[in-house]
């Protein structure tokens, strides 16, 4: 290629960056050496791609300042009471408040309010936790302790304000161990006293239940200390921990009477009921 097909070569690349170019730019460029518009080239292309990262950038940051202002009004909007509620912290309520937005309108708190309350059928609501009052929370307090039998020690009311489980709680002492159950037999009695015909049946039924199967229970930790007893100096060997709940349930029955041999009817029913 000789030099001059280089030159409009060279030329031909360089006038599409050129902004505002007289006409006779082509010929200008063609007075140039070869060397001279390669580095016209370069400069060119070098401050095109400038631009175009500079560009990039604010139109990056400018999205980053919309998405900044949109976040701000959404949770600005969902931290303020309305009519008594606030707006759920669903995508679905976001949605709806960007679709209802005018064409360049730039989202605020003020205007998604403004909007919730227009149209406040199409939104989810959640209402704001109630604050317990000192007495509602000392009630709950004293309930839960007489539910599940624990101390209303000044500890364990301390750890109910924060929270705590009641499995860290102290028990009830015996003294108010009799007092609840002097409470809830009162309790019951009033009950029983006002009571339907309907519910009183069916509580006599539950009664009947409940001392049924208390007499069956007892009967069986019965039968099984008689067979500890028993086992105890038959000399049987400890049941192996691979032995368990499982294994009885699956074992054929000359397993359970080979094992019964080896291990004593106690051990194996003890495992049988989950109680190794």
């Amino acid at each position: 290629m000789n030099t001059m097909n280089q030159k409009r070569l060279l030329v031909e690349r360089i006038l599409p960056y050129l902004t505002g170019a007289p006409a006779d730019a082509a010929q200008r460029l063609l007075q140039q050496s070869v060397s001279d518009l390669e580095t016209i080239l370069d400069d060119a292309i070098t401050k095109k791609a400038r631009a175009q990262a500079t560009e990039q950038a604010n139109q990056h940051i400018a999205e980053m300042r919309t998405a900044s202002i949109s976040e701000g009004a959404w949770t600005h909007a969902c931290c303020a009471l309305i009519n008594g509620k606030r707006l759920a912290l669903v995508q679905a309520n976001r949605d709806l408040l960007e679709s209802l937005l005018n064409a360049r309108e730039t989202p605020s708190a003020k205007l998604y309010i403004a909007l919730a309350q227009q149209y406040p059928q199409r939104f989810a609501w959640s209402s704001p936790p109630t604050t317990q009052s000192d007495e509602e929370r000392r009630a709950d307090f004293a309930l839960v302790c007489r539910q599940n039998n624990l101390s209303e020690c000044d500890a364990n009311e301390k750890l109910h304000k924060s929270g705590i489980g009641i499995e860290h709680w102290a028990g009830a002492s015996p003294a108010e161990e009799a007092a609840y159950a002097e409470q809830a037999a009162l309790q019951r009695n009033k009950w029983l006293r006002t009571a339907s015909p309907l519910e009183l049946k069916a509580e006599a039924r539950y009664e009947t239940q409940a001392q049924l199967a208390a007499s069956q229970q007892a009967q069986a930790d019965a039968s099984l200390q008689a067979q500890k007893q028993r086992d105890q100096y038959a000399g049987y060997k400890p049941l192996p921990a691979c032995i368990d709940r499982k294994a009885l349930i699956k074992a054929s029955k000359d397993e359970l009477r080979k094992w019964s041999r080896l291990y004593g009817q106690f051990q194996l029913n003890t495992a049988l009921r989950g109680q190794q």
